[in-house]
């Protein structure tokens, strides 16, 4: 595992998602296409492979309830490795975690997920890449879990029209939805869904 240095707490993008443009530079994301034609896949960089040990970790802290250790972990992980996707999904999942000493941090979270969320889509604009970007490849997962996170927090704080669009670029890239983020989307304005679930 990688060694905890001490640093400043990382609290993602608090401006969240923006619709359109977002900012300069490009993401370290790059794609490749995938054999058989099948789509694409986002290649991360080399830093971030090499953390799919600390990663799993990271899960089995979270297995165990340890949401401290977990979270220092994973920015830890960060401040190495800021395109570590899965990392981002999983400080917003964290985010949102509720017991009876704090509330969810829909913010925070909505940072964690939104970064995620636009460093696939730097990504697939570098490359005027058409798609699709199917969930079901390992390494395009943390993207779509990324759009269901960012849309259901945008959904929370009432910005419907940028949850809307969330959900129609994933819809653009994978039509099955495997995040199914416009589902739940629905099942959020028919009346509640639960928070979103850890892990």
């Amino acid at each position: 595992m990688a060694k905890r240095r001490p640093s400043k707490p990382y609290r993602g993008k608090k401006s969240g998602y923006r619709s359109k443009g977002g900012g300069g530079g490009g993401s370290a994301l790059k794609l490749r296409k995938l054999d058989g034609d099948r789509g694409w896949a986002l290649v991360p960089p080399p830093s971030a492979e090499e953390m799919s040990d600390d990663i799993a970790e990271v899960h089995e802290m979270l297995e165990h309830g340890e949401l401290e250790i977990a979270t220092d972990e994973l920015r830890f992980l960060l401040s190495t490795c800021p395109e570590l996707l899965e990392a981002h999904v999983l400080l917003g999942q964290i985010a949102l975690e509720t017991d009876e000493t704090k509330p969810a941090d829909i913010e925070l979270a909505r940072g964690h997920f939104g970064y995620a969320f636009q460093l696939g889509e730097k990504a697939l604009t570098a490359a005027s890449c058409p798609g699709p970007l199917l969930g079901a490849e390992p390494s395009n997962a943390a993207w779509h879990e990324a759009a269901r996170g960012l849309a259901w927090c945008l959904e929370k704080q009432g910005r419907r029209a940028m949850a809307d669009q969330v959900a129609a670029t994933v819809r653009k890239f994978d039509p099955s939805d495997p995040a199914q983020v416009a589902a739940m989307l629905d099942d959020l304005r028919a009346g509640g869904l639960p928070i979103v679930e850890l892990g």
